[in-house]
């Protein structure tokens, strides 16, 4: 498996950092590249980049999200490994993928190749975190997740509901969970919306969720029950699926905490928040992929969206590593 990940993938420049004591363990300290995990076994965890944004542009927005996974990467390696006194285990290996090879290929080309990587971490074991791009990155990493399960899970959190149909192009960054919705071989079960924002959603695609006989989350509603019953809900539609993808795209949030994405949006959830549906959802035993999406450094200030989308990593990998 490792031979043919290397061919689908290539090693990204890591940033260096100043450190005075030995242990201050950073992400760093347990990123381990593709090149130099020899025989360290079946990884536990891993993460993967993906530079594109060509779905980004057939949909109409705005470019730059092919640089996010560099800028995901680079800020993730700086933070700690910690909440508190609680540390991740010494040895709590994570296989480092790099970034996808991209080069020279079509959309449909990249899905293919992101879709056959992701399908071998998960049949080496791994439970999986992909860095965008734009949103049509979770439609390989649906169908590598449905492919190897019965009663699939997925959850989008997001301002949209990216159920548009494909264009004449083909697949773009709105159309992905309507593709995995029409596709059987994905086995797509269970399917929420959580958190669309009015005038963020056209009601017919609204319609086409429910009629599909999925569940969509609204903001408003979200925040009249309170997100912790939102939550609870979600976790409980989840409890009969076998396989759960969460898809976070990062202009869920408020555009104030996240000004650098491709589709900004006003209103949205607050950072605690955010990471509040990551560790609930990541916790289930269930949860195999998580992708991060729609980061746009080319608008970011001071980095700050790049450096909340790694927190949020940090988040799923800590709370992967601890579940029981």
């Amino acid at each position: 498996m490792l031979n043919e990940l290397a061919t689908l993938c290539v090693p990204h420049t890591r940033p260096t950092f100043h450190r005075i004591e030995a242990d201050d363990r950073r992400f760093a300290d347990h990123l381990i590249p593709l090149e130099q995990w020899d025989d360290r076994g079946a990884p536990f965890l891993a993460v993967l980049g993906v530079p594109q944004d060509e779905g980004v542009r057939r949909n109409g927005g705005r470019p730059g999200a092919a640089d996010a996974p560099a800028a995901i990467y680079n800020a993730l390696v700086k933070l700690t490994t910690s909440i508190g006194d609680q540390s991740l285990p010494p040895y709590c290996p994570i296989l480092d993928c790099g970034l996808l090879r991209t080069d020279a290929a079509t959309l449909e080309d990249i899905h293919v190749r992101q879709q056959r990587a992701v399908g071998l971490l998960l049949d080496w074991g791994a439970s999986v975190v992909v860095f965008g791009g734009g949103h049509d990155t979770a439609l390989p990493n649906g169908r590598a997740l449905g492919a190897r399960s019965e009663r699939l899970g997925i959850v989008n959190v997001d301002a949209h509901l990216d159920v548009r149909p494909r264009t004449d192009e083909g697949s773009h960054s709105g159309s992905p969970f309507r593709e995995l919705l029409e596709d059987p071989a994905c086995h797509l079960h269970t399917f929420v919306e959580f958190g669309i924002q009015p005038f963020a959603a056209s009601a017919h695609h609204v319609a086409y969720v429910l009629k599909h006989g999925h569940t969509v989350w609204m903001l408003d509603a979200i925040r009249r029950l309170g997100i912790e019953t939102a939550i609870a809900a979600v976790k409980d539609q989840l409890q009969r699926c076998d396989a759960v993808h969460l898809s976070l795209d990062v202009d869920a949030l408020a555009s104030a905490y996240a000004p650098g994405v491709s589709a900004p949006v006003s209103d949205g959830f607050c950072p605690e928040q955010m990471a509040r549906i990551i560790t609930q959802i990541a916790a289930l035993s269930t949860c195999r992929v998580v992708d991060i999406v729609e980061v746009n450094p080319r608008y970011d200030t001071d980095g700050r969206t790049a450096r909340l989308a790694a927190y949020f990593a940090a988040h799923v990998l800590w709370t992967f590593a601890h579940r029981v």
